[in-house]
């Protein structure tokens, strides 16, 4: 599937997408900006942006973003270490963020951790 097949999915689609490419590849993709990690707001939650891969952040960056690159997670390390922490934080995730609008289904830690583990 090309890069612009998978932004067109409905943002559902992409967030399945994404929980199968996290199985399949053992890794998830954020963005690392010059101070840590690229959060953004959606309805007044702090959300962490996440991606199946390279090439799919790399199509959302955005231009006020020039010295953010993107950066992978291994799955073990994120569901362990990142899942606990972003709770604790009451920061949410958006699933492959995509398209025009840029937007994505936003979960709670709890929620990705049962999707993962329901795989």
């Amino acid at each position: 599937m090309t890069e612009q097949q998978k932004s067109e999915l409905p943002a559902r689609e992409r967030a399945e997408y994404l929980v199968e490419k996290i199985q399949e590849t053992g890794q998830i993709w954020g963005l690392m900006g010059k101070e840590g990690w690229v959060m953004v707001e959606l309805e007044s939650q702090t959300c962490l942006p996440l991606w199946p891969d390279e090439e799919s952040v790399a199509s959302w960056q955005r231009k006020d973003l020039p010295d953010s690159q993107p950066q992978a997670i291994a799955m073990d390390e994120f569901t362990s270490t990142w899942l606990p922490g972003l709770k604790k934080n009451n920061v949410a995730l958006v699933l492959f963020p995509a398209g025009t609008l840029r937007e994505g289904i936003v979960t709670g830690p709890d929620e990705l951790r049962e999707q993962l583990d329901d795989e």
